[in-house]
């Protein structure tokens, strides 16, 4: 991916191209479907860090950051704006992940995801729906996501949700989900 990026970035340094390129970076998607009608469908298409952290049951695998869904979308349908997405101030791309503050590593930002499903959802936790997977930590989390300009320039300002946020959704789907199976 990395020559991919470089070699447009080029194409567009080097004035090669007749129109702009939007690249947008997204971290790991994490969000409800709209195509799962059960909890066993919804469980079979989750991904892996949302599974670590409500059932501790696989282990982890982090890209760069965490991005809800929805926000993933709404970026990429945002870098189509040409008001916004061209031009000299055009960045190389745009980062689709939660920002995380400096300062802020990998086992604090999953222990305060593991802490929200513990609070919110404990009636989930104590009846074992959810077992909180709290010491699946990605090992492979080395750098934090910083998607400010992403913010300013596609969503006026608005944050984009991360990884407390989104997986908080989930949980809240998957068990509305199993409340409406028989």
């Amino acid at each position: 991916m990395t020559q991919c990026m470089d070699y447009l970035a080029h194409l567009q340094a080097t004035a090669q191209l007749s129109f702009s390129i939007a690249q947008v970076i997204p971290g790991t998607v994490i969000g409800p479907s709209e195509f799962c009608n059960t909890s066993s469908q919804a469980l079979a298409h989750m991904d892996r860090q949302t599974k670590a952290l409500l059932f501790d049951d696989v282990s982890p695998r982090y890209a760069f950051g965490f991005v809800h869904v929805q926000d993933c979308a709404r970026i990429h349908i945002e870098a189509l704006d040409r008001e916004k997405s061209e031009g000299e101030n055009l960045p190389k791309w745009f980062i689709a992940a939660g920002t995380v503050e400096e300062g802020v590593d990998a086992p604090m930002m999953w222990n305060a995801a593991a802490d929200m499903i513990e609070k919110e959802f404990e009636e989930e936790v104590s009846t074992g729906l959810f077992k909180v997977g709290r010491t699946k930590v990605p090992i492979n989390a080395p750098f934090r996501a910083d998607s400010h300009m992403t913010e300013k320039t596609l969503l006026g300002g608005e944050k984009i949700r991360g990884l407390e946020e989104s997986v908080r959704e989930v949980a809240h789907w998957y068990v509305e989900l199993k409340r409406q199976e028989p």
